[in-house]
């Protein structure tokens, strides 16, 4: 079986979702965030405050990279896997990019409590406009890099799955 690569914001599901997927079908989970955390011993908010978001984009994109070699994975991405175009370009190769779009208030209520592990959200007082703000900016990114698009606004966690599983 090919991968299934997820995509989206943070907070959109990625990680739960694709834990599930996998188990369902026989597949390898693959988080990327973490991926990055073992190999490089440290935290991704650490690795961000140390070496800047440049350096754990060159990481991220190195690492995906190498994924896509992979068969039979379900990988979750970062939120921010397309801020860099060598990646758009590689996603939009793969036969399953699934773009789990979240909105505003979805984004908000998965991911206020745990602010601290966002490094793209934590220096903002305004939470919601920092979700607004980024969401914009990588809206169109998500668009094209992904070639099945997911809306996850007001459905549990089983509906989603269910939505994915007709497409692979």
């Amino acid at each position: 079986m090919k991968n299934v690569i997820l995509i989206g914001f943070m907070g959109s599901g990625k990680t739960t979702i694709g834990k599930i997927i996998a188990d369902k079908k026989n597949m390898k989970f693959i988080d990327m965030d973490l991926e990055i955390e073992k190999m490089e011993n440290k935290k991704i908010n650490q690795i961000f405050n140390e070496n800047g978001e440049k350096y754990f984009r060159e990481k991220e994109s190195s690492l995906l990279k190498k994924l896509c070699s992979l068969k039979n994975s379900v990988i979750s991405t970062g939120g921010g896997i397309i801020e860099n175009e060598f990646n758009i370009e590689i996603l939009k190769k793969q036969s399953y990019v699934i773009w789990l779009d979240a909105n505003e208030d979805t984004i908000e209520n998965n991911v206020k409590n745990e602010i601290e592990k966002r490094p793209k959200l934590k220096e903002d007082d305004n939470l919601k406009l920092s979700i607004k703000n980024l969401l914009n900016k990588r809206y169109d990114k998500y668009k094209e890099s992904a070639n099945i698009r997911v809306n996850v606004n007001n459905k549990n966690v089983d509906q989603v799955v269910s939505d994915i599983l007709v497409y692979i």
